[in-house]
C-alpha cells in the first residue's frame, strides 16, 4: 500500500517535547500539508510513562522501552514502513548529513564496518546507504587531512543569470537577455572581485579553491564572459597557487568555443557540463533550449580544448522519467566518460514551476518508492563502472525517494571546494548576488549574506561592500 502522497489528513497526538520528532518521521511517509498535531481523535497517539513508550497506531497498541528520542523515531518509522510497504533508504536520519554522522563515529575510533553497522542499527538505514555514508566520510577525511586552513580561504563567485529558468529551479536566477540590470551587475561583480582581492593581499590570505557557479556563468555573451574570467584570473588566481578552479560551464545551449578558451586561458582546470538528463523530451519539458546531441557536442568541444577534468550532473526523479529514461541518460554519460558525475535527487521546492505545474496538478505523478530506489541504484552502478568513487554527499528536504545528492569522481579528480564548503572547515568568501560568506575559526562560524536580488545588489552595492569588508576584516 503506497500512501506517501495521499491527500488524507494524518492526525497525531503527542507530548510536546516529542512532537518535533514524531512530525518529522511521519513526514517521511506523508506530505507535510497532510499532517496535523491534535489533542484527541488521532490516527497516531503517543504517550510516555517513565521508561515505557506507548504508541496507539491506527487502533493497535504498541509498547516498547524508552531511553532516548531515537527510540520513538525508530518505533514510529518501523510502524510506518510496515503500513506503507516502502523502503526509505536513510531510515530515521533526518536533518543531518549521513557522512557527518559517519565521520564522528570513525573519528571516535570505530572501524569502517563498525561505523556502517551503527548507522544501520541505530538509524535504520539500509546496508548500502550505511556503507555509502562511511565511505564518503573516509574519502572526505583523506582529502582534507593535512590541509592548513589557518590563513587560507576559498572563493565562490555567483552568476545569477540563466538562458531560461528550468522548471525545477527555486534559486535566485534571472533571464540574462533583456535584463536591465545585467550590464551593471557584471560591472559591479568585477568591482567586488577587486575589493576581495585587496582584502586577500592586505591580510596575506592564501586561496585554496575557487568555484564559479550560478545560475549559469556562461549565460552571458562571449565578450562579457571573457571579461569576468580575465578579472578572476588576474585578481584572484594569478600568483596565489590556487589548488583548484572550477567553472560551471553549465548548459549546452550557453557553451561556446570562445568561452571554453577563456576558461582555459585564465586558469580553470575543472569544468562542469550539466545535462541533467539525456532524454530530449524531458529537456524540452523542463525548459532547456538544447538536446542531448548539443550536450555531446559541448563535451567533445571541451575535450578538444584540453579539459581533462569534466564533471556532469544528472537529476533522478524528473517529471515523466522512470528507470528506462534514467538508464538512457546513464548510457549517454558513460559514452562520454567524464572524470566525475554528480547524481542529484529532484527536490520538490514549492517555489519552483515544476511543483506548481506538474506536481500540485498531478500532471506527472511521482514514481513509486521502489522505482526511485532502482533509479538511484542504477546511477551508483554506472558510476562504479566508470571507475568513479563517491567522495561527497548531502541531502535536501523533499528529495525524491528520500535519497541523497552524491558526487562521484576518479581518484585525484574530486572537487575539493565541495568538501570544504559542506564540512565548513575553511572560510569561504562569496562574490555576487545571493552569495553567503562564512568565517570559520575559533570554534565558530559567522555568516554574511550578499543581497539575493540582482536589483538590490546593483542599487545598494556600495553599502553592501562597506559592510562586507568590515565583516571580513574584523
Amino acid at each position: 500500500m503506497d500512501i506517501s502522497h495521499s491527500s488524507n489528513v494524518i492526525k497525531i497526538t503527542c507530548p510536546v517535547d516529542l512532537g518535533y520528532h514524531a512530525y518529522h518521521i511521519v513526514s517521511l511517509y506523508h506530505p507535510y500539508a497532510d499532517i496535523r498535531m491534535v489533542d484527541e481523535d488521532s490516527d497516531i497517539c503517543i504517550s510516555l510513562s517513565s521508561d515505557r513508550l506507548r504508541i496507539l497506531f491506527y487502533g493497535t497498541e504498541h509498547l516498547c522501552g524508552y531511553a532516548e528520542k531515537d527510540d520513538l523515531r525508530r518505533a514510529l518509522f518501523t510502524l510506518l514502513k510496515e503500513r506503507t510497504g516502502q523502503e526509505l533508504p536513510w531510515g530515521i536520519l533526518v536533518g543531518v548529513r549521513p557522512s557527518k554522522v559517519a565521520r564522528k563515529l570513525l573519528d571516535g575510533g570505530m572501524t569502517f564496518d563498525q561505523a556502517a553497522a551503527e548507522i544501520r542499527t541505530r538509524y535504520l538505514a539500509t546496508d548500502k546507504k550505511a556503507r555509502l555514508a562511511a565511505l564518503v566520510a573516509q574519502r572526505e577525511t583523506e582529502l582534507i587531512s593535512g590541509l592548513d586552513t589557518t590563513d587560507s580561504v576559498s572563493i565562490y563567485l555567483g552568476m545569477p543569470f540563466c538562458p531560461t529558468r528550468c522548471a525545477y529551479c527555486s534559486f535566485a536566477s534571472y533571464p540574462y537577455k533583456g535584463n536591465k540590470y545585467a550590464e551593471d551587475y557584471l560591472r559591479l561583480m568585477k568591482k567586488e572581485i577587486g575589493l576581495v582581492s585587496g582584502y586577500l593581499d592586505r591580510n596575506r590570505k592564501k586561496v585554496t579553491t575557487v568555484y564559479f557557479g550560478g545560475g549559469t556563468p556562461t549565460s552571458v555573451g562571449d565578450r562579457e564572459f571573457r571579461e569576468i574570467m580575465e578579472c578572476i584570473g588576474n585578481d584572484i588566481i594569478s600568483g596565489r597557487n590556487v589548488r583548484e578552479f572550477t567553472v560551471e560551464a553549465g548548459r549546452a545551449d550557453s557553451i561556446t568555443l570562445d568561452k571554453l578558451r577563456a576558461m582555459k586561458e585564465f586558469g580553470a582546470d575543472r569544468i562542469s557540463i550539466n545535462p541533467q538528463t539525456m532524454n530530449d523530451g524531458t529537456l524540452k519539458l523542463i525548459g532547456r533550449n538544447h538536446d542531448s546531441a548539443d550536450v555531446e557536442r559541448a563535451f567533445r568541444m571541451a575535450r578538444s580544448e584540453g579539459f581533462d577534468n569534466i564533471n556532469m550532473d544528472i537529476i533522478i526523479g524528473l517529471p515523466g522519467e522512470g528507470i528506462d529514461e534514467v538508464r538512457r541518460t546513464l548510457e549517454g554519460i558513460s559514452a562520454l566518460s567524464p572524470e566525475s558525475l554528480t547524481v542529484h535527487g529532484l527536490s520538490m521546492k514549492r517555489a519552483s514551476r515544476l511543483y506548481e505545474e506538474f506536481v500540485a496538478t498531478g500532471r506527472f505523478p511521482i514514481r513509486s518508492q521502489a522505482e526511485l530506489n532502482e533509479m538511484y541504484a542504477a546511477a551508483h552502478i554506472e558510476a562504479e563502472k566508470l571507475g568513479l568513487l563517491p567522495y561527497y554527499m548531502y541531502r535536501q528536504k523533499n528529495i525524491a525517494g528520500s535519497h541523497e545528492n552524491v558526487g562521484f569522481a576518479k581518484q585525484g579528480r574530486e572537487n575539493l571546494y565541495n568538501i570544504l564548503m559542506i564540512e565548513e572547515v575553511e572560510s569561504i568568501i562569496a562574490i555576487g548576488a545571493d552569495g553567503i560568506s562564512k568565517k570559520v575559526g575559533n570554534g565558530k562560524i559567522e555568516r554574511f549574506a550578499n543581497f539575493k536580488d540582482v536589483r538590490e545588489y546593483v542599487l545598494r552595492h556600495d553599502e553592501l561592500m562597506e559592510k562586507k569588508i568590515r565583516f571580513l576584516e574584523t
